[in-house]
């Protein structure tokens, strides 16, 4: 029986933890955990399947190119000049303006910085639930407005894509904290620091993220891409790589919002706490619930969906490198110990996590990041689009006989048959792998490796059910293996 190794599609079931791990050239036709790899390529810049795959362990090279416009929520009306978080969409910034009774005014956190208190965290937005600067301009009056700023980039950005819900909780920090800051985070260095919005944790992440950008990496990118509520920029500098173009008042908030904002305050607390004490302590040895609870950032707004409907505009807003990336599933780790439903990394000791610490410097340090990268995440939906459904059916296997299930496979893979040559099977997979795969795609690419392999395992699946001479039990456990 030719049933082929297992494959989990991102659109059925999570990955299975019961793969072996091994490094991955990028020239490799059939990489070991190309099922993970692959629903990391198809997860990216994209909130629904974030969720799903909240525990990204990927690093992508992303570009944006000159004059992409971006939003930040604030209580001043003055732009920006250091390092602050930038929301693709204005809905998400709105929640952060309409905030601004939440936080310490500007001048006095300024102060705070240069002060003795400057090695502690500096005051969070309430609950953990915000990242950008919500001052109101040295006033707590509650129902004063906020500003939305609109800004367009001066310069093609250079970034770095960290995947999954990398800005919320739920053990989807692990990939920053564990790897890239080679866990520093909740050990704040001495000396001052820079006035940034965000609870304590976060602000030590665009700290430190913002120190590597100058010491580690040279300046070659100039921030980070992540995934929370919305999709979200951290960015070094401001005042340098963007143009200022509109800067509005908001409407003030009446008593209700206000009663209303108070609950979600409540709320969350409760969760920062959480985060705080907690973090890096959770087991993620559970299946979680698919949108971060930072969500909840306001009564009035539903960013999750609201950032689900836009993940197509904030796919032309950012280009990824899929050829070539940092992932840690092509190292040799457990990453699923316990048979968890998600990557963790929080088990790892520190010295089996250097390789990809390397590896990524060496990527950021060598590699420019392109606009014009092969989309290998297009393909990867293509893929998804046109067989997800059909083998979701063929492995419930409610079929009368093999027979039937023979003439839906014929029906299924017509296009790829020449009834000249019926049984030439080998043939009739090629055909099949590379209906989405154009003849100038990138032959040495991870990203292609991986796409190429998940193709022909699904392709010689579908004929091994048509041509091979087993019973209906044994076809259908064939594709139950494979969903």
């Amino acid at each position: 029986m030719r049933c082929i190794e297992k494959l989990i599609w991102v659109l059925s079931l999570l990955a299975s933890s019961s793969l072996s791990h091994s490094h991955i050239d990028a020239t490799d036709v059939s990489p070991t955990n190309a099922n993970h790899i692959f629903n990391a390529i198809h997860s990216t810049l994209r909130h629904w399947e974030s969720g799903i795959n909240h525990n990204g362990v990927s690093f992508f090279l992303a570009s944006v190119p000159k004059g992409t416009q971006f939003y930040h929520g604030t209580g001043s009306s003055q732009p920006i000049t250091g390092t602050e978080w930038l929301a693709f969409v204005p809905e998400h910034a709105l929640g952060f303006a309409h905030r601004n009774e939440w936080r310490r005014p500007h001048d006095e956190r300024k102060r705070l910085a240069t002060s003795q208190e400057s090695q502690h965290p500096l005051d969070p937005a309430v609950g953990g639930q915000g990242h950008m600067d919500g001052t109101i301009d040295g006033t707590s009056d509650p129902g004063r407005h906020g500003y939305l700023h609109i800004y367009a980039t001066a310069k093609d950005l250079r970034l770095l894509y960290v995947d999954g819900m990398s800005a919320g909780p739920r053990g989807s920090m692990q990939s920053q904290d564990r790897i890239l800051f080679n866990d520093t985070i909740g050990h704040p260095k001495p000396g001052p620091k820079p006035p940034i919005g965000g609870p304590p944790r976060e602000q030590e992440r665009a700290i430190e993220a913002c120190q590597m950008v100058k010491e580690v990496w040279g300046e070659r990118i100039d921030g980070l891409v992540r995934t929370e509520q919305g999709f979200e920029i951290i960015l070094c500098e401001f005042r340098r790589d963007l143009d200022v173009i509109h800067i509005s008042q908001t409407k003030p908030q009446d008593k209700t919002n206000s009663d209303d904002e108070k609950k979600y305050k409540s709320q969350g607390k409760a969760q920062n706490k959480a985060d705080t004490d907690g973090e890096g302590k959770r087991k993620q040895h559970h299946k979680s619930k698919s949108v971060s609870p930072r969500a909840s950032r306001g009564p009035q707004r539903n960013c999750c969906s609201l950032a689900a409907r836009h993940d197509q505009l904030i796919g032309h807003k950012v280009r990824l490198d899929f050829d070539q990336f940092v992932t840690a599933y092509t190292y040799d780790l457990d990453l699923f110990p316990d048979n968890a439903s998600q990557p963790v990394l929080e088990h790892i000791p520190t010295e089996q996590l250097e390789p990809i610490r390397r590896d990524i410097n060496h990527m950021v340090s060598t590699l420019e990041p392109s606009l014009h990268a092969f989309d290998w995440q297009a393909v990867a939906d293509m893929i998804v689009t046109r067989y997800s459904d059909e083998l979701n059916i063929l492995a419930k296997g409610d079929f009368a006989s093999v027979t039937f299930i023979r003439e839906r496979l014929e029906k299924l893979l017509e296009p790829f048959l020449d009834y000249r040559d019926f049984n030439a099977s080998d043939a009739v997979v090629d055909r099949c792998q590379n209906e989405f795969i154009p003849n100038s795609a990138p032959v040495v690419s991870l990203g292609g490796s991986v796409v190429r392999s998940v193709s022909r395992r699904v392709c010689s699946t579908l004929v091994s059910g048509l041509f091979d001479r087993m019973d209906l039990d044994e076809t259908v456990v064939c594709f139950r293996e494979l969903v």
